[in-house]
């Protein structure tokens, strides 16, 4: 029997992996794309956190707030990038 998945949890999977995959791609000697993948996560479920709260609730798109995910995964991204980058061996 097959399980109803939410839209919502679709989008949100393309949003991170999109994420994860430009940031990869921009910047390849930075973390690893598992690291990369968890601020992803991280910045998608700080965003939805932050849109219930109040700020960015206007800017969604169904039951997803993507200027606030897109805002916070960018900014752990750099963050990211720059405090764990990979030296060249």
């Amino acid at each position: 029997m097959p399980v109803a998945v939410p839209p919502v949890l679709v989008l949100a999977a393309l949003l991170m992996l999109l994420g994860t995959q430009v940031s990869y791609l921009v910047a390849p000697r930075a973390p690893h794309y598992l690291v990369r993948l968890a601020l992803s996560t991280l910045a998608m479920l700080t965003g939805e956190g932050l849109s219930l709260l109040g700020p960015g609730a206007r800017l969604a798109v169904g039951e997803l707030h993507p200027i606030t995910d897109v805002a916070l995964l960018v900014a752990l991204q750099w963050a990211g990038t720059r405090l764990l980058r990979r030296q060249p061996v």
